[in-house]
């Protein structure tokens, strides 16, 4: 009883749908380089490492294309600025992943560069996209934050290969500092300051 009221707690935590209503955070750290206050979504634990892989891989890679696609399409020099940043890191960041694919002890497949089809819908609707281009793109970054800071700082409390615990705790901030690069560039933030 206690095992089936745990794993329904979980499921219904984990959902995305549980995910999308519980965001409402930003990042903050204390002089002791500590985030103090995250996103109000539970860390997604018990990842496989196969699974850590394959979804940061393809949320890495939707941010590459999304990014590179913003550095053409964006009207803002500021959010060209941001995704032009976004693109780096993010390629560090895959590439960090890719480097702990394989080691002594284990070798992991390098995920594909295909989208899942979430992320190419997301993809084609930027595409797709004229004048509001730019409020669209920074929104699914703000968007995508949350599911994505769960899945990192998950992994990189309870995963349970080292080498991926260690590109997960890494990732953490950055995409805590993306999110509110990119709430900040939204034009309800902006117009407030």
């Amino acid at each position: 009883m206690r095992y089936a009221l745990a794993a329904a707690m979980a499921a219904t935590l984990l959902s995305p749908a549980a995910m999308a209503q519980t965001v409402s955070g930003i990042a903050h750290t204390n002089a002791a380089g500590e985030t103090t206050t995250v996103f109000s979504v539970q860390p997604r634990t018990q990842v496989s490492a196969t699974d850590y892989v394959k979804m940061t891989a393809d949320a890495l890679n939707y941010r590459i294309a999304a990014s590179t696609l913003a550095m053409r399409k964006a009207e803002r020099a500021d959010v060209k600025a941001y995704a032009k940043a976004d693109l780096m890191t993010a390629k560090k960041e895959r590439d960090a992943l890719y480097a702990a694919l394989s080691n002594k002890d284990r070798k992991i497949t390098r995920p594909s560069l295909t989208l899942s089809s979430q992320n190419a819908a997301s993809l084609e609707l930027l595409k797709k996209s004229d004048s509001s281009f730019d409020n669209l793109y920074l929104t699914q970054m703000a968007d995508a934050s949350p599911s994505m800071w769960a899945l990192q700082k998950g992994y990189a409390m309870t995963g349970s290969d080292p080498a991926l615990k260690q590109v997960a705790a890494l990732a953490v901030p950055s995409v805590e500092t993306g999110y509110t690069t990119a709430r900040g560039l939204t034009p309800a933030a902006v117009a407030a300051n």
